[in-house]
């Protein structure tokens, strides 16, 4: 790691109370509650949105993800909440204030990806290396009040710029979504290697940008066309 992000590492780990206060001022009371009922049974691991709206210095978020180092019996821990349960293994409880989406971590993409020999699994190593955006290579284990994150999270930081960490994905067509979304949301660039990706992606299948944005946002951002000639505009 070159001197540049060594200092933006330590910046990073110094902001670890920081997080645990913006955290405290952003989720509502009964989330709260929700991670001190789990964090009694196991250890918590905060990913995406909230870290990458900390910052980017934003106090919006949409909802709150989580990663869990061992399974508990989430109907028993909240009997009286909506709980669903989605096709790729994870959790959704419902409250008043907004969801709580939690994984086990045997159900991520990474755990699943993981070689069989791999008996050693470290969660707080492994996710940050497996995520799609750069700025998610980052997660915070709430009962360490401590960041683990790779050089794709720092990179991000000292430039705002988009790019990839691993292309294995579960939805290649929310990537595309996502990418032109954050970028516009977040005044963010995207990398020229990200970029060529999408447009590989694109090329390979023709995908309905409408539906996969009307099924994760409830609403369309942007039009078919619109993607279209973004990633035709913007590939060099």
């Amino acid at each position: 790691m070159d001197k540049k992000l060594s200092k933006i590492a330590a910046i990073v780990e110094a902001c670890s109370a920081d997080f645990f206060t913006y955290l405290d001022e952003v989720l509502s009371n009964e989330i709260k509650v929700a991670l001190e009922i789990i964090q009694e049974q196991t250890k918590v691991y905060l990913f995406s949105g909230l870290i990458r709206n900390y910052f980017l210095a934003s106090l919006e978020y949409r909802d709150v993800d989580v990663v869990l180092a061992d399974e508990i019996d989430v109907y028993k821990s909240f009997p009286t909440k909506t709980v669903t349960q989605n096709s790729f293994g994870g959790y959704k409880i419902q409250f008043d204030s907004g969801p709580l989406d939690l994984w086990f971590m045997k159900d991520t993409w990474a755990f699943r990806q993981r070689k069989q020999k791999e008996l050693d699994f470290q969660l707080e190593k492994t996710i940050p290396a497996t995520v799609f955006f750069n700025f998610s290579a980052v997660l915070f284990c709430i009962n360490e009040k401590a960041f683990y994150f790779t050089s794709p999270f720092l990179e991000f930081l000292a430039s705002r710029e988009l790019d990839y960490v691993d292309k294995n994905n579960a939805n290649y067509g929310l990537c595309v979504v996502n990418s032109f979304y954050y970028a516009q949301k977040y005044k963010l660039s995207i990398s020229k290697r990200l970029l060529n990706y999408l447009k590989a992606l694109d090329s390979a299948v023709e995908y309905d940008y409408e539906a996969i944005q009307q099924k994760h946002f409830k609403k369309i951002i942007f039009s078919n066309n619109l993607l279209k000639q973004k990633l035709q505009k913007n590939i060099k």
